[in-house]
């Protein structure tokens, strides 16, 4: 069977999560009362982001661009586990709810390496920034996440065992639809208490061992 890793971004490829190092930024103090009826359910998820990044000035731009290259790390190992994959042939995805401005120049190294990736587009033509969804959830999700993880993997990668690493909750959805899970953060609580199995990481080079075990002995 073809073999695809799909990623989420922010907090799984970077160490924190971008959207909210960029609020505490650059937002005024009401992004917090959003971003907590965000995580906490009141709220759907792309309602949250598109009330917080309503908040930002579209002037900004470049201002916010420039602070993420300057201050948003990538976790360690994933250069070579980008190598590895492509190595061996197995397509990396980027599934992410974040938006396109600043994840394009941190991703910019690395884009020879990424088959694809799926996330929402950020609008400047007003006052404040703005979000456009692409990717809208369907009736396979308890939530709207702006980027629908369930729909795009069901859709373009049915036919492949599905790796996936992610950190939060909009990776609890696609979890459900892959054949592997690498967790960290908020993920793995949700996970254990479901009490479904998925393997922990810190970096990238944890996820590389274990991809490469299971490619050596031929899963």
């Amino acid at each position: 069977m073809k073999k695809v890793f799909l990623s989420d971004f922010d907090g799984t490829i970077t160490k924190k999560d971008v959207i909210e190092s960029i609020m505490e930024n650059f937002a005024p103090p009401q992004w917090k009362k959003i971003y907590d009826d965000l995580v906490n359910g009141i709220i759907d998820i792309d309602e949250g982001i598109k009330k917080m990044f309503n908040l930002l000035p579209s002037s900004k731009k470049d201002e916010i661009i420039n602070w993420v290259i300057e201050n948003i790390e990538i976790r360690e190992g994933f250069d070579e586990f980008l190598d590895y994959l492509n190595e061996v042939k197995i397509p990396f995805v980027v599934l992410s709810g974040g938006l396109d401005f600043y994840m394009e120049p941190l991703l910019e190294k690395y884009k020879d390496k990424i088959y694809r990736v799926y996330n929402n587009k950020a609008v400047f033509d007003k006052e404040y920034i703005d979000v456009e969804f692409i990717y809208q959830c369907g009736n396979v999700c308890e939530r709207n996440c702006g980027v629908c993880k369930p729909y795009i993997i069901e859709r373009d990668f049915r036919d492949y065992y599905r790796y996936y690493a992610g950190d939060g909750v909009t990776d609890i959805q696609a979890a459900k639809f892959c054949h592997k899970i690498f967790a960290t953060s908020s993920l793995k609580k949700y996970l254990d208490k479901k009490g479904l199995e998925y393997i922990s990481f810190n970096n990238f080079y944890d996820i590389l061992e274990a991809v490469k075990q299971e490619v050596s002995h031929g899963v």
